[in-house]
């Protein structure tokens, strides 16, 4: 086929059928091709036309971002690197040098991301676009941030931004709203009823909305932030709840999913029994209901707070990530009643699991815009 003599029209047609992960590739065809993919009318056709996106995995390793393929189907499951995406920093003139993300949240095919520098942007993979956000006044060591967008028929993308006091009593968190549309930040206020402790600040985006477990008078419970309504909300976990909580994931975009552990006991100084538990919801909302669906005994020291973990509620499997442990293991399977520890870096890899905790997400491939202001790369 001769796509030159195609009318234009027609070939926006074909292409807001084609899937995200295929239509990146197209974008070094013609500098009309890479136009017509970046312009926000064609993103809208294509959020109405495109079949729906399987969901890819990558993984944060040495301030690096990776797609990984993760089998684990076959007798002897497998986790392997198969892609780096390589961000090139502009505050450098060189384009050999890599902006170094200590830290990914994702949201809808967005990736907003803190760097080794202190710096915050968002990011989109499958197109490349990037947007560097300033701060309001500059950002600090303890502030964790969310990415997420006014569930209605057009999707206002937002960035939370929270500053934790809890050195300070009474505990404060200060937060604020970074807003696409007006480029700008503005100050919503302190809340002094729970905190988030370190390990899990960096929650999870389902529909539009964050989640994090957080604490207040030693009970942990589910904190929501509303993008619509810029308000938090307390929400209800499974109950009882005999074990501590790890970490909470998304399985399949529509539901969320809690990972519990509990040590039962010591075996020898170096063999470690402990139970894990994962729960996913069965409805959102004010009053939260969960279902229990997997429950499996470890022989090794389960030590998740802060990580992360995707999970089979169908095949009952769960993949989760430890920092770096013996022999750079620091992908765990549970599957059924088997436990199996993967490397997904090739023995020659000059990558180092041990320089930062590795995280380990569900990416949905999408061509969403990210809306541009006049907001730059900033330093602290």
């Amino acid at each position: 086929m001769d796509w030159g003599k195609l009318p234009g029209e027609m070939i926006e047609e074909i292409l807001s059928w084609v899937p995200s992960k295929s239509l990146s590739r197209f974008q070094s065809t013609s500098k009309h091709w890479q136009a017509l993919l970046k312009s926000e009318s064609f993103a809208k056709k294509h959020s109405a036309n495109a079949p729906e996106e399987e969901p890819l995995n990558i993984m944060l390793i040495d301030y690096r971002v990776f797609l990984v393929k993760i089998n684990l189907h076959d007798a002897h499951p497998s986790v392997k690197v198969a892609y780096q995406f390589n961000l090139k920093d502009p505050e450098y003139k060189s384009s050999q040098v890599v902006v170094a993300i200590r830290n990914v949240f994702h949201c809808d095919g967005l990736l907003l991301c803190t760097t080794k520098d202190k710096r915050l942007m968002v990011w989109n993979p499958c197109s490349g676009e990037t947007k560097w956000i300033k701060p309001r006044d500059r950002y600090k060591k303890h502030d964790y941030y969310a990415l997420g967008y006014n569930n209605n028929n057009k999707k206002q993308y937002k960035v939370l931004r929270v500053e934790s006091q809890k050195t300070l009593l009474p505990i404060k968190n200060k937060y604020e709203i970074y807003d696409f549309t007006s480029d700008s930040w503005r100050v919503l206020g302190v809340t002094t009823d729970w905190f988030l402790a370190k390990p899990r600040r960096r929650g999870v985006s389902l529909k539009g909305n964050t989640y994090w477990v957080a604490t207040w008078n030693h009970n942990d419970f589910l904190l929501s932030f509303d993008f619509s309504t810029e308000m938090f909300q307390s929400l209800s976990l499974p109950h009882p709840f005999p074990h501590s909580i790890s970490a909470l994931s998304v399985v399949r975009e529509n539901k969320l999913c809690l990972f519990g552990t509990s040590c039962i006991y010591y075996v020898t100084r170096r063999l470690h029994v402990s139970e894990i538990t994962c729960w996913v919801t069965n409805s959102l909302g004010s009053v939260m209901s969960w279902s229990e669906f997997l429950t499996a005994k470890v022989h090794n020291e389960v030590n998740l707070n802060g990580y992360s973990f995707l999970a089979d509620e169908q095949n009952k499997i769960v993949v989760y990530c430890n920092q770096s442990t013996e022999n750079n293991k620091i992908v765990h399977i549970v599957r059924g009643n088997t436990y199996i520890n993967v490397d997904p870096l090739d023995r020659n890899s000059t990558i180092k699991p041990s320089s930062s905790s590795p995280l380990l997400l569900s990416y949905v491939p999408s061509l969403v815009q990210i809306k541009q202001g006049k907001s730059k790369a900033c330093d602290l």
